[in-house]
């Protein structure tokens, strides 16, 4: 990944960065307003920090990317298999005043900046550069094991025609194999998802419980759905590793702030 210069210090994928007339970002903890423990760039309004500085978080972003903060799309993320398209009748609908629940979308739509929350779970960017078609996954390990990456790139196929062999990828920061212990029941439901533990789940010598591959799993993912593996980045970046840079759950035992990825096919207002 690489760095941008700004008082956000938004991340991007290099692999995303060069396509004409599409902005795509993760931001960090940096640019906020937010105090401990969710200083400063918080953009979760679930989280029980203060709803006018997280307000005022998005503001910023918005003022940084160029983009209305009333086009942006922030869903309500339940941990599903579940993908949502953003047309022009969600839009009539007023999708983009409300907080849908889903754990993925899509839009061939320019001007709408679709959002997705983290804090460990992954969050994967796909872009299909001929059919103009962008979407955002949340995939944590329970959306991961219900094949949510999968299921977007075959919404992706069906609804548009996307052909998987064309669309770019990028895994985004989120708790690496270094870091995410997990339990026998974690196990069980990975070896009953992928067939196998082997790849997915990676033993260390100083613990008893394996610890989850999620950037192996969506990776793996992405490939069976078709995907060229050189059109898939992978920042590998760990959100616990590193989390004065990115919000992790696990390092401030489930009381933190959310970063974001997202991506927007500008308009000519928004260029």
């Amino acid at each position: 990944m690489i760095t941008t210069a700004g008082p956000l210090n938004l991340y991007k994928f290099a692999n995303l960065a060069h396509i004409p007339n599409l902005l795509h970002f993760v931001t960090t903890r940096a640019g906020g307003v937010s105090l401990p423990p969710y200083d400063s760039l918080n953009l979760g309004l679930h989280t029980a920090d203060k709803p006018e500085q997280v307000r005022a978080n998005r503001a910023r972003l918005a003022l940084e990317t160029g983009i209305a903060a009333n086009k942006f799309l922030y869903a309500s993320q339940v941990h599903s298999g579940d993908v949502k398209v953003i047309d022009q009748q969600a839009i009539a609908e007023g999708i983009l005043l409300e907080t849908p629940q889903t754990d993925a979308t899509i839009t061939s739509l320019p001007g709408i900046c679709l959002m997705v929350m983290v804090a460990d779970c992954v969050p994967v960017i796909l872009f299909d550069p001929e059919k103009r078609v962008s979407a955002v996954v949340h995939a944590g390990w329970r959306g991961t094991v219900q094949h949510i990456t999968t299921n977007t790139i075959q919404v992706m196929k069906s609804r548009f025609g996307c052909n998987p062999a064309r669309i770019l990828a990028g895994i985004g920061p989120s708790i690496g194999p270094c870091c995410y212990e997990v339990g026998e029941d974690v196990k069980n439901v990975v070896r009953n998802s992928f067939g196998t533990t082997e790849g997915y789940l990676v033993r260390k010598e100083h613990s008893p419980n394996p610890y989850f591959d999620l950037w192996y799993a969506n990776h793996t993912q992405l490939t069976g759905a078709g995907l060229d593996p050189k059109n898939i980045e992978t920042a590998a970046l760990c959100t616990q590793c590193n989390s004065g840079i990115f919000f992790s759950s696990r390092a401030g035992k489930g009381i933190t702030g959310r970063f974001a990825a997202g991506i927007c096919m500008l308009t000519g207002e928004n260029q």
